[in-house]
C-alpha cells in the first residue's frame, strides 16, 4: 500500500498555507454568522413579544366581556325584583337585603350591590340591613344617569366599601313608568370586587415586569395588576394624559394594537402595550411588557447560539492540526484493518474448530452407541456361557468380562464428550404455567414496575421444557425490569395465533401460540436490537450481565420447534415474542398411586424390540432362561404393528435409535398415547443424561451394555411396584 510522504518541503508549505487559511476562517466566519444571527434574533424576539401581548390582551378582553355581561344580568334581576315596588316598602324589605347579599356571595367578581333612590340616597343594599342611606347624589355617575338614561355605565374609579381598594362600579336607572324617556326613579348599581380581578391577573402573569389594567376612554385608571406601589395598595390610580401616548395611540387605531413606548408615563420604563377595547363599552383592557424582559429573551437566544458557535470554531481551528495529523491518522487506519484481519483469521479458525469439534463429537456418539450394542451382545453372551462352563473355566470368563467393563468404561467416557444439551419436553398448558409463575415474577420486579397480565383463557398445549420456559419468561421480565430504573410498565400476554380455517388456507404452517413480553423503558437502537440474541452481548455493565438471557430466550424458543423476535425503539420500549407451536396432545395428569400389588403366578410376558441381531439373541435367551415368555420385533414400526393385533404384554423393551423413522422415545410416547396400561423400558448405548435431553425419563432407562440378570431384575422391578404409571416409565 503506497505511504504518503508528508516530510516534503512541497507538502509542509501547503499545509502551513491551508492552517493559516483555515485559522482566519475559523475567527471571520462565524463572527460575521453571529452578528447576522443576533439581528434577525433580535426582530424574531420583538415580534414573539408582540404576538404574545396582543393574545393575552385578547385573552383579558373576552373575560372582562364576561364580568360585564355577568354583572348586566345581575342588575336586570334586581331592577325584575324590586319592579312595582314603593322605595319606603325597598327600604324596608329585609328578605330584599337577604337577596342582594345571596347574589353577592354567589359572584365573586361583585363587591358590593346598592340601591339608590332619585335623590340620591341608598336605601337598600348588600352590605348591611336597614341600610344607613348613604348619600351617593354628588357622584359622577349618577348625576349622569339622573340627568339621562346611559344604559349599562361604568363608574370610577371609586373605592370598594369593603376593603378600601381602588375599583370601579357598574350601574343602570331603574324601570320606571314611561320607559327610558319616563321620570328618574332611582338607580342600580354595583361595585366590581378588585381582590377578583387580582387573583385572575395572578395567574395570566407568569414573569416579572407584565401588567394589566382596565383604562376608560377618558383616560381614567380604574384598575391595575401589580398595584403600582406595593407599600401604598390603597393609593389613587392616575389617569393618562390625552395628547400622547397610549391614549393617543387609541385614538389613531380605536379597537385594538400595540403601542411602543420609550419612556412610559406611569412608570418611566421601556414597555411594550397591546391593548383592546371592551365589546362597545368605553373601556379598554391593557397588557404591559417590560421591554427588559424582551431583551433578556434576546440574551437567552444569543447565549445558545454562542454554544453552537463556539465549537465550531473550535473545530475550523483544529483542521490545521488535523492536516499535519492525517498522514498519522491514515497509518493508524491501517494497523486498525491489519487488525480486524487478523481477528477475522483468529475467528474463522476457531470457527472451524467448533464445527471440527462438533462433527468430532456426532462421531464420537455414534460410534459409542454402536460399540455398546457390541458390548451388550459379548456381555450377554459371557454371562449365558457361564452358566455352562465347568468351574475351572470361569477364570477364562472373568479376564473377558473385566476387559469388556473396561471397554465399557471408555465408551461411557466417549458419549460424555459427545453429549449435546437438548430441550426436555412435556405437553403443558401454557396458560396454566404462566399464571403460576405470578408470584414469582412479582417478587422478581421493584415496587415501581408494574405488571400487567393478558392470558387467553382457552387452553393452550405446547410441548416445552417446562424449567425453560419459566427461565426464557424471568429472563425477559428481569430484561425489561432493567431497563426501566425509573419503574414503568410489563406486559405479559399469551393467545393463539394462526387459528381457525381461513387463517389455516392462508397459512400452510401449524397453528402456534405466541408469548410477548413488552415494557416501557428505554427500548434499544437498531445496532444493539440487532445484536440483541447473540450469545455474550450486553450492554450491561461488568459483573451486572453475562448476555445469555437473550440467547437462552432465542435457542429455547427454536429448540422448541418455534420462533422468537425482537422489537424495540429508542424512547418506545422493547416487545419480545416467542411463537411456540401448538400441539394436539394433552397435559399430562398426575400419575395416580400405584395400586397393591396382585400375585401372578404365570410367566411375564415381555415384547422386545432391538434392531442389532447379536443384542436381540442374547437378550431373548437371556430373559427365558431368567423365565420370561418373549416376543420380538426388530424395529419401531414392526413393534406398532404387533401392538395394534396383540397388546396382552407386561412391558415392552425397547432400544432408542433404531431404523425405519421409529425411535424407542418415539416407540414409548405412542404406547403412552394409546396404551397408558402397557410399561416400557428403554434400553440404550446413550447415558441416561443424553437421552433425558431426549425426553426419556432416567427412571425407565437401562444404559447398555448390561447383562441379562440386571435385565431381568430391572423388569421384575418395574412391574412389582407399577412405577412411573404404564408408559410414562419410558417419556417424559
Amino acid at each position: 500500500m503506497p505511504v504518503r510522504n508528508l516530510d516534503s518541503r512541497t507538502d509542509r508549505r501547503g499545509a502551513l498555507r491551508l492552517l493559516r487559511l483555515l485559522l482566519a476562517v475559523s475567527v471571520a466566519l462565524p463572527l460575521v454568522l453571529f452578528a447576522g444571527i443576533g439581528w434577525r434574533e433580535r426582530w424574531e424576539a420583538q415580534d414573539e413579544a408582540e404576538r404574545n401581548s396582543s393574545k393575552n390582551a385578547l385573552i383579558l378582553h373576552e373575560h372582562v366581556l364576561k364580568v360585564f355581561d355577568t354583572m348586566s344580568q345581575v342588575l336586570d334581576r334586581v331592577d325584575e325584583r324590586i319592579h312595582g315596588r314603593s322605595w319606603r316598602e325597598i327600604a324596608e324589605s329585609e328578605p330584599l337585603h337577604r337577596y342582594l347579599k345571596t347574589l353577592e356571595g354567589e359572584l365573586e367578581q361583585i363587591g358590593a350591590i346598592g340601591l339608590t333612590d332619585p335623590d340620591g340616597f341608598v336605601r337598600n343594599s348588600s352590605l348591611v340591613f336597614p341600610a344607613r342611606n348613604s348619600y351617593i347624589g354628588d357622584r359622577a355617575d349618577f348625576r349622569e344617569q339622573r340627568e339621562q338614561d346611559s344604559g349599562l355605565l361604568i363608574a370610577g374609579p371609586v373605592v370598594d366599601p369593603t376593603s378600601g381598594k381602588p375599583s370601579f362600579g357598574i350601574s343602570r336607572r331603574r324601570s320606571g313608568p314611561g320607559g327610558p324617556d319616563g321620570s328618574f326613579d332611582g338607580m342600580i348599581a354595583a361595585i366590581v370586587d378588585p381582590d377578583y380581578f387580582a387573583s385572575f391577573y395572578r395567574r395570566i402573569i407568569g414573569t416579572e415586569g407584565e401588567s394589566i389594567a382596565l383604562i376608560r376612554d377618558d383616560g381614567a385608571m380604574l384598575m391595575r395588576f401589580p398595584t403600582l406601589d406595593p407599600t401604598r395598595p390603597n393609593a389613587t390610580l392616575p389617569t393618562l394624559p390625552a395628547d400622547r401616548g397610549l391614549r393617543a395611540e387609541i385614538r389613531r387605531q380605536p379597537d385594538e394594537g400595540i403601542f411602543h413606548t420609550g419612556n412610559s408615563i406611569v412608570q418611566g420604563l421601556e414597555r411594550v402595550f397591546a391593548y383592546k377595547r371592551v365589546g362597545a363599552f368605553p373601556i379598554y383592557v391593557v397588557y404591559g411588557l417590560d421591554g427588559t424582559q424582551v431583551t433578556r429573551s434576546w440574551w437567552r437566544n444569543m447565549a445558545l447560539d454562542a454554544a453552537f458557535v463556539a465549537p465550531a470554531t473550535l473545530a475550523l481551528a483544529l483542521l490545521a492540526w488535523l492536516a499535519y495529523s492525517r498522514a498519522a491518522s491514515e497509518n493508524a487506519a491501517v494497523q486498525r484493518w491489519a487488525e480486524e484481519v487478523r481477528n477475522r483469521e483468529r475467528l474463522e479458525e476457531a470457527l472451524r474448530q467448533s464445527q471440527k469439534m462438533e462433527a468430532l463429537g456426532q462421531l464420537t456418539g455414534g460410534v459409542a452407541h454402536d460399540f455398546n450394542n457390541l458390548l451388550t451382545a459379548a456381555l450377554a453372551n459371557l454371562h449365558l456361557l457361564a452358566r455352562h462352563l465347568p468351574a475351572d473355566g470361569q477364570r477364562f470368563l472373568a479376564g473377558a468380562r473385566t476387559a469388556l467393563e473396561r471397554a465399557e468404561k471408555l465408551t461411557r467416557q466417549l458419549l460424555s464428550f459427545s453429549r449435546q444439551d437438548a430441550v426436555n419436553p412435556t405437553v403443558v398448558d401454557l396458560g396454566d404455567s404462566l399464571r403460576r409463575m405470578a408470584d414469582l415474577l412479582e417478587r422478581s420486579v421493584r415496587a415501581d414496575v408494574v405488571l400487567e397480565w393478558d392470558i387467553a383463557p382457552e387452553p393452550m398445549a405446547v410441548a416445552v421444557d417446562q424449567v425453560q420456559l419459566e427461565m426464557a419468561v424471568l429472563n425477559l421480565v428481569l430484561n425489561a425490569r432493567d431497563a426501566m430504573p425509573g419503574g414503568g410498565r410489563i406486559r405479559i400476554a399469551a393467545a393463539p395465533i394462526g387459528t381457525g380455517p381461513i387463517a389455516a388456507a392462508l397459512s400452510p404452517q401449524p397453528r402456534t401460540v405466541r408469548i410477548e413480553v413488552s415494557d416501557s423503558g428505554a427500548g434499544m437502537p437498531p445496532d444493539v436490537m440487532a445484536r440483541a440474541f447473540d450469545p455474550f452481548f450486553t450492554t450491561k455493565g461488568v459483573g451486572k450481565g453475562t448476555g445469555l438471557g437473550l440467547s437462552m430466550v432465542y435457542g429455547f424458543a427454536r429448540q422448541s420447534g418455534g420462533s422468537a423476535t425482537i422489537d424495540s425503539r429508542p424512547g418506545e420500549g422493547t416487545h419480545v415474542c416467542i411463537d411456540l407451536p401448538l400441539t394436539d396432545a394433552r397435559p399430562e395428569e398426575p400419575a395416580p398411586l400405584p395400586a397393591a400389588p396382585v400375585a401372578d403366578i404365570r410367566p411375564l410376558r415381555i415384547l422386545v424390540v432391538e434392531d442389532n441381531p447379536l443384542v436381540l439373541m442374547a437378550t431373548v435367551e437371556g430373559l427365558t432362561q431368567e423365565g420370561f415368555s418373549v416376543e420380538t420385533a426388530e424395529d419401531g414400526v414392526t413393534a406398532l404393528a404387533l401392538l395394534e393385533t396383540d397388546r396382552n404384554f407386561d412391558l415392552v423393551v425397547s432400544d432408542v435409535v433404531m431404523p425405519g423413522g421409529v425411535s424407542g422415545i418415539d416407540l414409548a410416547r405412542h404406547i403412552r398415547e394409546h396404551w397408558p396400561q402397557l410399561r416400557v423400558l428403554l434400553a440404550s448405548g446413550y447415558s441416561p443424561e443424553s437421552l433425558a435431553t431426549m425426553g426419556a425419563d432416567t427412571a425407565s432407562v437401562l444404559a447398555k451394555p448390561f447383562t441379562p440378570d440386571q435385565l431381568a431384575a430391572r423388569i421384575r422391578s418395574l412391574t412389582r411396584t407399577g412405577q412411573g404409571g404404564g408408559a410414562a416409565d419410558g417419556i417424559r
